[in-house]
């Protein structure tokens, strides 16, 4: 009796294994391999209108100047560089750059100068 549920048992088990192995190579025939390759490009034109459009967002605010900041822009980055006059200045034009359309990050490149100096 104690042979006849070890032969059974072997049996279960190969049966279990080769029930594995069907639905293994059932799964691996079902997908084809994908390879992304490609990279976004950078857009000159875009980048170009949003720099013009964070300048001139931040040249139209009346609470900022904007005489001594440059505005650089590439895949949708925004770089301000350039002096402020305080901290309250560089919120500022950190908020008014990230409020244009298509900027997705606004890089702080700027430099505060205390008392106008």
């Amino acid at each position: 009796m104690l042979l006849s549920t070890a032969v059974l048992a072997v049996l279960a088990f190969a049966a279990i294994l080769a029930q594995a192995e069907k639905v293994t190579a059932a799964a691996n025939t079902r997908l084809d391999e994908i390879v992304v390759t490609a990279k976004r490009r950078s857009d000159p034109v875009a980048d170009e209108k949003m720099k013009e459009q964070v300048e001139e967002a931040l040249h139209s605010d009346a609470f900022f100047y904007d005489g001594h900041v440059t505005v650089t822009a590439k895949d949708g980055v925004a770089t301000l560089r350039g002096i402020v006059f305080d901290d309250w200045d560089l919120r500022r034009a950190m908020r008014i750059a990230r409020k244009i359309p298509g900027v997705r990050r606004v890089v702080n490149d700027l430099e505060i100068k205390l008392g106008g100096e």
